[in-house]
């Protein structure tokens, strides 16, 4: 029985489409619209013939112009048609999915042309009004109803109790009146003004806690703050996970825009880049001048910097300062060298007030008091803790009482770097005019700060230079105008002589920023936007409503800085940072947002990312990544650790790294360490045997664990972790991921183990020149020894020599002490003949140009080697040099936009850091001394020379030569690193 015959119909089923074909043919219509935009027009010839055939030439290269033209029309037409829709002709920043499914999210300039387009394509455009609501959205809307029902039930209660007290009101004072006449006395009626609050007494040495939120955001800051730009950003930018935030606080990682280089381009060329930095800790210090002083004595700040000549301004409160702090006791109860904690930022409130000339000598006979002076201190919150700590013990061994408060959640911060940075604060901050209608005198502080317009660095401001004042509400005047500064040339060197001269020095009054009673007044008497909604309305067309005696006087304390590599012939954009109080922070910050730059756009937002990425381009480390041997970094490397470690093992075993079979030549296999972290352990503990290496891994991560665990339940007691937190780790046993991101938000972090610490800049370039120098049997200075008799970490700044990009946790090595021939083999590398980016690119334009096969035949003896050695790729790469090389780990790299190549910043271990004792450095200078001497190399590569006859590279600069690999990867990258 053969097969089965398939059943032929004459009948022809139609297939079902999504979309129905619309009545009107749009198919021709968009056939005609591509055959005009590709057809051309032409002119005949035959026109610039006369009848005895002579050629007008006029005529005749006119008619080749409008065809020449017609062409280049037709190429733009279309190239145009059909290429892109309507929603694809917007800016990046403004594009959405939705955007071609609702004409009225797309520009009035190119609505009718998407209305055409979707009618064309058939596109259906449901509006969220007119769609159909499901199931789940039925139920929320019923839900919804029936609130607002119950709602405008009590409203109609508290209405009709508050219309029966208002009526019993006049009978009350009328019985009052009656008595007061009939007994003859005096007597006020009875008023409704609003009595002032009393304001809370100063909570000493204890810790603060945020301000009840809304009810209807209680339950999403249970365990976490809110910043208070917290509504802006949460529809605009990546924040932290809700369950995981960063230091008690929701803070925004990264615009939902996919690009950095408009961020990058804001910050530096063009526009700015703001930050709402209220997470920033602030602490408030005040008591006797000498006590204040020997409190940061003890905690590590000294120097001329700060108590010397050179630090006479700081003191009088119109600089800042940026120091370490370092723990009071050291290591072993008071002995040789103190673990650093954090960077701080330290402010003098100034003594000076409007009545100093005139004071009266009442009590001249009398023994006068020494006066307290307040200050601030600024630390990151990763820190706060344990710089509050220490701060509590020193304040108690003072002889006179120094008052330590808790502001976090009164003062809040911005900060903002950009060319038009300074013009977008002039919009946002303006000063307070005068109450007779003058101007302020020439050299005050609000004189001084409305004379910058046309400033486009803050980094020409004078360092860590302070401007104290009070503003008025800037939403009066919103939306700001755009600020035109002069362009004249006398202006121009008026400023100039300005920021030289820096009059404020001398005429900088108290801030209001300092006085508590001043902040709370400015928060309380702050405007709702719905009452500033009505000045505005009742205000004339085109005019500013007028200000009221009622409104805020909002005190401002701006601190302009710049990152040290200005210093070193950097040309990086100074910061801006702007205190004021917690509740002032947002009018400011959406005045600046939406202001009208003179370049054109409005300044941006940066998160997270944006900050380290920043910091990372000026060569800055970034606290505290980048400083792993403090208890922040140590905690902020053990969340990633934890992060990568979870992405690794989410991936299928085919497609994660196996850093376990890596080859890394020369008979070594296998990564050094966890390849999905900085393992600091493994560099720092002796080398062991495989057999006593994993045992010696379990015991350091138990140990490790239970140091975790022991701090974070000594923790919950102090700092009151939410219960419902607590109960639920009690029932779960969550892994060891989300135990330690709990503890790294909710606890003060752990020390590093092993007795890991990180060595400051000024220490740590000290002995490392010492160490890179001299030689090796040389003795450090005594205060130095004490140091590194424990592990001690530097900060170092990585230039990559030839090509490649660093990565985090990509592993340093030092040139091979072990092996001469291959050390020579690296070294090698460093000679004229190395590839170089500007080589690379030479070479690979020499290749794509054709050449003749007689012109190849003919140089090619020259051009043979000359081809070889600019090859970047070499068939078979160097081996990397042996784990005792192994110096440290790159915990910030990546390809730099304002350098132009891979940089990284990394931490290595000083102990391991050496004198160069080969004997090949005047071979390898002198060949390379004829031709690297005046040339270089093109890239901005300093490439330091020694004092010998060779003339080559010096000693200390082979030994800062480093070798560096990312993790899982066998191909190794020369590189140079310096301290920062």
């Amino acid at each position: 029985m053969g097969p089965k015959k398939t059943r032929t119909t004459t009948t022809t089923t139609t297939t079902t489409k999504k979309r129905k074909t619309p009545p009107s043919n749009s198919t021709a219509r968009k056939r005609a619209r591509t055959y005009d935009a590709r057809t051309l027009a032409v002119q005949s010839s035959d026109a610039a013939l006369s009848k005895t055939g002579e050629l007008d030439v006029s005529a005749f290269v006119a008619a080749r112009e409008f065809e020449i033209r017609a062409l280049e029309a037709g190429i733009r037409n279309s190239k145009a048609a059909l290429a892109s829709r309507a929603f694809q002709q917007v800016p990046r920043n403004l594009r959405r999915r939705t955007a071609s499914h609702n004409v009225k999210r797309v520009p009035s300039r190119l609505r009718a042309r998407a209305r055409r387009e979707m009618i064309e394509d058939n596109t259906p455009t449901v509006t969220a009004r007119r769609r159909k609501p499901t199931k789940l959205l039925r139920l929320r809307l019923e839900t919804a109803r029936r609130l607002q029902n119950l709602n405008a039930r009590s409203k109609a209660r508290r209405a009709l109790k508050k219309a029966a007290v208002s009526a019993q009101a006049p009978a009350i004072a009328m019985e009052v009146e009656g008595d007061a006449g009939a007994e003859g006395a005096k007597t006020k009626p009875p008023h409704d003004i609003n009595i002032a609050p009393r304001v809370p007494k100063i909570k000493k040495n204890r810790l603060s806690h945020p301000e009840r939120p809304q009810s209807k955001f209680k339950k999403r800051q249970r365990c976490k703050t809110w910043l208070p730009t917290h509504m802006f950003h949460a529809k605009r930018a990546h924040m932290t996970s809700p369950k995981e935030p960063l230091w008690r606080f929701a803070v925004p990682l990264s615009p939902t825009e996919k690009s950095y280089r408009p961020t990058h381009r804001a910050s530096g060329a063009r526009g700015a880049v703001a930050w709402d930095m209220s997470y920033i800790s602030t602490i408030g210090l005040e008591g006797v001048e000498g006590s204040l002083e020997g409190l940061f004595r003890a905690l590590g700040v000294g120097g001329e910097e700060a108590w010397g000549n050179k630090g006479r301004k700081w003191r009088a409160g119109t600089r800042s300062l940026e120091v370490w702090l370092f723990e009071r006791d050291g290591e072993g109860g008071g002995g040789g060298w103190k673990r650093p904690i954090a960077p701080v930022t330290l402010i003098w409130c100034v003594e000076k007030t409007d009545g100093d000339g005139n004071i009266e000598m009442v009590d001249a006979g009398r023994k006068a008091k020494k006066p307290r002076r307040k200050m601030f201190l600024r630390v990151h919150p990763s820190a706060f803790l344990q710089v509050w700590e220490e701060l509590l013990k020193a304040a108690k061994l003072q002889s006179q009482q120094v008052m330590v408060e808790d502001l976090r959640f009164d003062i809040g911060s911005i900060e903002i770097t950009g060319p038009g940075a300074t013009e977008t604060l002039l919009a946002a901050l303006q000063p307070i005019p005068l109450s007779d209608g003058k101007k302020w005198p020439e050299g005050s502080p609000e004189a001084t700060w409305a004379s910058l317009a046309g400033l486009t660095n803050a980094a020409s401001l004078p360092q860590n230079a302070l401007l104290a004042f009070n503003i008025s509400d800037p939403r009066l005047r919103h939306p700001p105008l755009t600020v035109k500064p002069p362009a004249s040339e006398s202006y121009l060197s008026e400023l100039a002589v300005l920021l030289s001269t820096w009059n404020p020095d001398s005429t900088q009054l108290k801030p209001d920023i300092f006085s508590r009673p001043a902040r709370l007044t400015a928060s309380r008497l702050l405007p709702s936007q719905k009452a500033i909604n009505r000045r505005k309305s009742l205000a004339n067309p085109g005019e500013y409503p007028s200000p009221k005696p009622s409104d805020p006087d909002i005190p401002v304390l701006v601190i302009a800085s710049r990152p040290k590599s200005i210093s070193k012939g950097g040309n990086s954009q100074g910061t801006y940072t702007v205190l004021l109080p917690w509740k002032c922070v947002v009018p400011v910050w959406y005045s600046i947002m939406y202001y009208p730059l003179s370049s054109g756009g409005n300044p941006r937002f940066g998160g997270l990312l944006e900050q380290q990425q920043l910091a990372f381009e000026c060569g800055e480390p970034w606290f505290p990544g980048d400083y792993p041997g403090t208890n922040a970094g140590w905690a902020w490397e053990m969340r990633e650790r934890e992060i990568r470690r979870g992405e690794w093992e989410r991936k299928p075993k085919q497609k994660r790294v196996a850093y376990d079979s890596i080859d890394l030549g020369g008979g070594k296999k296998g990564e050094i360490g966890q390849g999905w972290s900085c393992d600091w352990e493994r560099l720092v503990r002796p080398i062991t045997p495989k057999s006593e290496e994993v045992k010696a891994k379990t015991e350091a991560t138990a140990t490790v664990s239970e140091t975790e665990e022991q701090t974070q339940e000594a923790e919950k007691q102090e700092t009151g972790v939410c219960d419902g937190e607590a109960k639920g780790k009690q029932r779960k046993h969550k892994s060891t991921s989300s135990s330690t991101a709990c503890t790294y938000v909710h606890t003060k972090p752990p020390p590093p183990p092993l007795h890991i610490h990180q060595l400051p800049h000024p220490t740590a370039s000290t002995i490392l020149r010492i160490k890179t120098t001299k030689k090796p049997t040389a003795k450090l200075p005594t205060p130095f020894q004490s140091l590194l008799t424990h592990p001690a970490l530097a900060t170092v700044s990585l230039t990559l020599l030839n090509r490649g990009t660093p990565t985090p946790r990509a592993r340093l090595y030092r040139l091979p002490t072990t092996n001469p021939s291959l050390r020579n083999e690296w070294l090698a590398l460093l000679g004229p003949s190395a590839p170089t980016p500007s080589s690379q690119k030479q070479s690979k334009k020499q290749k794509q140009k054709p050449q003749a096969a007689a012109a190849l035949a003919q140089d090619s003896s020259r051009q043979l080697p000359t081809n070889l050695s600019a090859d970047p790729e070499p068939a078979a790469h160097l081996p990397m040099p042996g784990e005792e090389d192994l110096i440290g780990f790159v915990t910030t790299g990546n390809y730099n936009l304002a350098a132009g190549r891979g940089t990284g910043v990394a931490s290595i271990l000083v102990e391991r850091v050496g004198v160069y004792d080969g004997s090949d450095v005047e071979k390898l200078g002198g060949s390379s001394s004829e031709e690297s001497g005046g040339s270089g190399d093109g890239d901005g590569i300093a490439r330091a020379k020694g004092n010998g006859k060779g003339g080559g590279f010096s000693q200390e600069y082979l030994a800062r030569v480093c070798i560096i690999r990312s993790a899982g990867e066998r191909v190794g990258r020369l590189g140079v690193w310096e301290v920062v």
